[in-house]
């Protein structure tokens, strides 16, 4: 799971980059194309509290989850490129970060 995590981290921070940066206006399309990797994400992290974390943590870390998850559907549903890539940057990017390599991460190679 670490190596989805790592490649679906550089994807959703490829396509927050090429939304700020390049002024990209596909961010809908490319996290539709990515929505399963998202839903296996997701799916991992709500099984259990297996980080060895307090509980009441854990559980207000699982709803958050679900709510960042809310918004990237309702902002897919809208076509809102701004709340998903709110949603996105500041929300499961976070997530997902915390399970990042980061020495891996510093030597990627940017396809941006």
């Amino acid at each position: 799971m670490e190596e989805k995590i790592q490649e679906l981290f550089c994807k959703l921070r490829d396509i927050g980059a090429s939304f700020l940066i390049y002024q990209k206006r596909d961010n809908l399309e490319q996290t539709r194309k990515i929505l399963p990797e998202i839903q296996e994400f997701v799916l991992w992290f709500l099984e259990g509290n297996r980080f060895g974390i307090e509980e009441e943590l854990y559980q207000n870390m699982s709803s958050n989850l679900l709510e960042v998850l809310k918004d990237i559907l309702e902002a897919l549903e809208q076509e809102d490129m701004v709340l998903l890539h709110d949603a996105a940057a500041n929300g499961l990017l976070e997530y997902l970060q915390l399970f990042v390599n980061t020495e891996q991460e510093d030597g990627a190679n940017d396809n941006i």
